[in-house]
């Protein structure tokens, strides 16, 4: 089972452990900062791909083109737009959503409670007092139209050079910047508004795990006054138990697969790659250890590829096989592939590589399509070789990396075969 977790949480951390503890499941999880994917790092699996970067909707929209099982949404409960831009992207490539909700906290009466950042700031400015502000560095910008902000506010954020040249950038600096990671206990927070001689403490709703009931009674204790930002409510989702037993339960139900795994006879057999990149070079480079005819044609082709079909030229000539293997520098020509037994179409033009498809499959020849899972007659798999013995893997057209993984693992098991 594959996922594509979405994890700018703790809970989200909390999920990726028991999800990599659980048979048969692979996780893909996506972090906004290289901070998040350092936290992720310290629980490595081979079952575990991490992917840091804020996506866009597209970029989110081509990650699950990949063919995720499910996609699971363990943002921010604040992260209201990438929320929806996961929703989004879930709904245009068919992939099943779950939300993972964050416990609200039970503050008492006691808190001031308001609706946005610049509500809390419209509270503040009249007051008089420190004040600790403990909601990142994100709407940091907003608290520089408070009074005399400079000194009234002590900021804690995440200890990351970003973050912290952006505070700087905006006045934040020396004791009223405080680098740490949380969460903190009720002790670590009363001890900072004592020292900093805070009347006030600013704070999101962050749930349990984030937190928030360790400052409400920080607060309490220091006799301070809370200042909670709402959030919007959040009616649709699971909790991280309900989370757990529902990936479970799917990932135990029996796999059906799609794709069988065939070995064909390639001997004599014409194939044509048409481009000569990346993902092109590793698939000439597996042919190239095949008996097959190869004609590899492309504007520009490195000169690995030139050497490594020269070498495999002469070792097939050595062994007497009458095979050919042709490089053509050119723009590629439907010309190019008349006879050809299978064609592959790896090229960087998505336009090009669908017209190859269209075109070969409309003519009964066998394709595979690199960029469109959907538009291939057949998976290329990652093959490994050891002596007589061939083993090809695919992870079904879901996940490369995964694909990848496997066939490592593979190459290392039957690597002292002899």
């Amino acid at each position: 089972m594959n996922i594509l977790v979405f994890a700018g949480t703790s809970e989200g951390r909390i999920l990726i452990k028991e999800l990599l503890a659980m048979k048969e499941v692979f996780v893909c999880a996506c972090v906004a900062t290289e901070y998040g994917k350092e936290i992720l790092e310290h629980q490595p699996s081979e079952k575990l791909e991490i992917k840091a970067g804020r996506l866009s909707q597209g970029e989110m929209q081509q990650l699950m083109g990949r063919g995720f099982d499910l996609v699971v949404d363990a943002t921010h409960p604040y992260a209201t737009v990438v929320t929806e831009n996961i929703k989004e992207s879930c709904d245009k490539t068919n992939t099943k959503y779950i939300r993972l909700l964050r416990e609200k906290t039970e503050f008492g009466t006691d808190c001031i409670f308001v609706e946005s950042t610049e509500a809390a700031v419209e509270y503040l400015n009249p007051t008089e007092g420190n004040i600790l502000l403990t909601t990142g560095s994100k709407e940091l910008e907003k608290y520089t139209r408070l009074h005399n902000y400079q000194d009234r506010i002590y900021t804690r954020v995440l200890p990351m050079e970003e973050v912290v040249r952006n505070c700087n950038e905006l006045g934040f600096t020396g004791k009223h910047l405080i680098c740490m990671q949380g969460p903190f206990s009720c002790d670590m927070n009363r001890a900072m508004l004592n020292q900093l001689e805070c009347r006030y403490m600013v704070t999101k709703d962050t749930g349990k795990a984030g937190g928030a009931y360790e400052k409400y009674q920080a607060a309490k204790e220091a006799e301070a006054i809370l200042v909670v930002v709402g959030r919007t409510e959040q009616n649709e989702g699971m909790s991280l138990k309900q989370v757990i037993k529902e990936i479970e339960s799917n990932a135990e139900e029996t796999y059906i697969g799609e794709w069988f795994p065939m070995f064909i006879n390639l001997k004599n057999k014409d194939i044509t790659v048409i481009g000569a990149g990346k993902i092109a070079g590793r698939r000439i480079k597996t042919l190239l250890q095949f008996s097959c005819n190869l004609k590899i044609i492309a504007k520009e082709i490195s000169e690995e590829i030139k050497k490594s079909s020269e070498d495999a030229a002469y070792k097939s000539k050595s062994k007497g096989l009458n095979r050919s293997i042709e490089l053509l520098e050119k723009e590629f020509d439907t010309e190019d592939i008349i006879g050809a037994d299978i064609v592959l179409a790896a090229t960087n033009n998505r336009n090009l590589n669908e017209y190859i498809g269209k075109y070969c499959r409309e003519r009964g020849i066998t394709v595979n399509v690199a960029d469109a899972k959907e538009e291939c007659d057949f998976y290329f798999p990652g093959v490994v070789m050891q002596r007589e013995l061939i083993v090809g893997i695919t992870a079904q057209g879901k996940s490369h990396s995964l694909a990848k993984r496997g066939s490592e693992i593979i190459r290392n098991a039957l690597s002292d075969l002899k």
